[in-house]
């Protein structure tokens, strides 16, 4: 079904899903063509990376997309801690966003973490006027994988673990733009073969997928506003597949303009 969203009173919603996630710029490339631009970003993992980019007004987005995903394609592992280190992609952070705060930013923007010690959902916004960057490595911080982040004396990792979909943050009665990189079109058709051939990576990310629809589904269920929904077709792609960034933009792109027109 196509939708149309007659004005710029919309909130867009970013889920995490890391690789997955760079299908959000085709998202964001639909709505420039159709001259739409969100009142209010809310992202997660990913999804708070682009959504902290898109409420900047840093002039030229496409470079520091460029550089940003280039940086994850080339994180270095380390063995204390977390199995990668996020010191490249923090300096570029820095780089162009500096010690900006939330409140900086003329849009609004939500971005969504876990609180590492009690499980909570956080969400950063204008109110709790965090720094951009702290936010941002917080919600991008997997367990395991990147190294948690501490703010004001609080350990935060990803957003994914309590909400991959930042729906709580939403204060308003705009429609809402809903783009969810691991939903129902995120699984392969699983074979006896391909089944037995799986590796513990392989059962481990399908399950963490699992996990985060089921939780989404739910979230979706008690949400009571207006919304509209995309979910890319992303079952050939893992949330690794960082080197596959133009073919995973093109799939969001191509489910925009099927979604809204």
């Amino acid at each position: 079904m196509t939708h149309i969203i007659k004005s710029n009173e919309f909130n867009l919603i970013l889920s995490g899903g890391a690789a997955l996630g760079y299908a959000h710029i085709g998202v964001l490339k639909r709505l420039k063509e159709l001259k739409l631009v969100p009142a209010s970003y809310h992202g997660v993992s990913m999804g708070a990376i682009i959504s902290a980019i898109e409420a900047s007004e840093i002039a030229n987005k496409q470079k520091l997309y460029d550089e940003v995903f280039d940086s994850l394609s080339w994180i270095k592992p380390k063995l204390n801690g977390a199995l990668l280190s996020t010191k490249k992609i923090e300096k570029l952070l820095l780089h162009y966003f500096g010690d900006m705060k939330m409140s900086d930013l003329k849009k609004a923007l939500f971005i969504g973490a876990t609180n590492y010690e009690n499980g909570a959902l956080t969400i950063f916004s204008a109110q709790n006027d965090c720094k951009i960057v702290d936010a941002i490595l917080a919600s991008i911080a997997i367990p395991g994988v990147f190294e948690p982040r501490v703010i004001d004396g609080v350990t935060y990792v990803d957003g994914y673990l309590s909400s991959n979909i930042l729906l709580d943050s939403v204060n308003n009665n705009y429609m809402n733009l809903i783009v969810n990189v691991t939903g129902k079109e995120a699984f392969k058709k699983l074979h006896q073969k391909a089944l037995l051939d799986f590796s513990i990576f392989a059962h481990l990310e399908r399950s963490i997928r699992i996990t985060i629809y089921n939780q989404t589904k739910l979230a979706l269920k008690a949400f009571d506003k207006e919304y509209i929904l995309i979910e890319p077709p992303l079952s050939n792609y893992k949330t690794s597949s960082f080197h596959k960034y133009q073919e995973i933009v093109e799939v969001g792109y191509k489910s925009a303009k099927k979604i809204l027109g």
